[in-house]
């Protein structure tokens, strides 16, 4: 048996958590405005580097409006983590009312394709996303996920994600948990975060992206190639505090079929769009420009012939 579910401490998180999470969500975003105060105003987590993101990537924007975006963010940011512990009993039906989409649109394509990847970003609440859509999504729905360094809080996270039937695969093990998804769940939908800084810059493509040059994995296309699946992009936008609204972007029927590259940027310019509309909904702590684009590498507009 894995260590892991020997762990007394994740009984421990499971006691401590478990009740809370039966609380009304009013009672908890109480203790997210608080967590806003002491992470923003008094100790300032990340501040420098959100403004920083934010203050570049709108230079449209008057100081005002960037600040507005700032304190949302900060608000959105300590909400996600109420909402997340909440998943450990939120009913499906009370999920589905503040986790909405237009899922007939999403299905009617979906349920005779073998496989369809969706791309998706670091959006709130993307936690409730994925359960939703593990929920909602007719075929057999699956993702990736980071196993994080202590055992106890990854196994209450995986317990939370998967709670719908979702079939997790992990980041360290993508290629041989591919290849079990397929044999087991051949008509499956998968998604994929997109827009994470590549770790390695020789495989990255560089596109213009919110007024700076910004690496992308080309992984997810690549994948998506291999598989022939359809592609579909994901958005999810806060409507009002507690409420979002998921919003799919139909791309195309087999990726296999698309040019090089096209794939990509159809992300990225569908990602700059969504973030434009919806600026405060997005993981503004990340130093997604902390590193500088090679001067021998390419760098590609999004503009549609660019």
């Amino acid at each position: 048996m894995n260590p892991a579910y020997l762990c007394p401490m994740y009984y421990l998180l499971l006691v401590i958590f478990y009740p809370i999470s039966f609380l009304p969500l009013w009672w908890g975003y109480l203790w997210s405005d608080l967590a806003y105060v002491l992470l923003y105003k008094v100790f300032g987590y990340r501040k420098k580097v959100v403004w920083d993101n934010i203050h570049q990537s709108f230079p449209e924007k008057s100081n005002e409006e960037k600040q507005m975006i700032v304190e949302d963010f900060y608000r959105n940011f300590c909400d996600q983590w109420i909402e997340t512990i909440k998943l450990l009993s939120i009913p499906l039906n009370h999920l589905k009312k503040r986790m909405t989409a237009d899922w007939n649109t999403f299905n009617s394509f979906s349920k005779d394709k073998q496989k369809v990847y969706t791309f998706w970003a670091h959006q709130f609440n993307f936690e409730w996303g994925n359960v939703i859509c593990g929920h909602q999504i007719h075929n057999q729905w699956a993702g990736f996920y980071l196993p994080l360094n202590s055992k106890a809080f990854d196994r209450l996270l995986v317990k939370m994600r998967s709670r719908t039937g979702t079939h997790l695969i992990p980041t360290h093990d993508v290629k041989p948990g591919l290849k079990a998804l397929d044999e087991k769940y051949p008509q499956h939908v998968l998604g994929m975060v997109a827009d994470q800084t590549p770790a390695n810059l020789d495989k990255a493509v560089w596109y213009q992206f919110l007024n700076r040059p910004t690496p992308f994995f080309q992984n997810p296309e690549k994948s998506a190639k291999k598989a022939e699946a359809a592609v579909v992009f994901g958005s999810m936008n806060k409507v009002k505090r507690g409420y979002y609204k998921i919003e799919f972007e139909y791309f195309c029927e087999n990726a296999a079929l698309i040019p090089e590259g096209e794939i990509t940027k159809a992300y990225v310019r569908f990602l700059e769009k969504q973030l434009k509309q919806h600026p405060s909904n997005w993981l503004w702590t990340h130093r997604r420009w902390k590193r500088k684009k090679p001067e021998d590498v390419p760098l590609y507009s999004l503009e549609t012939n660019g």
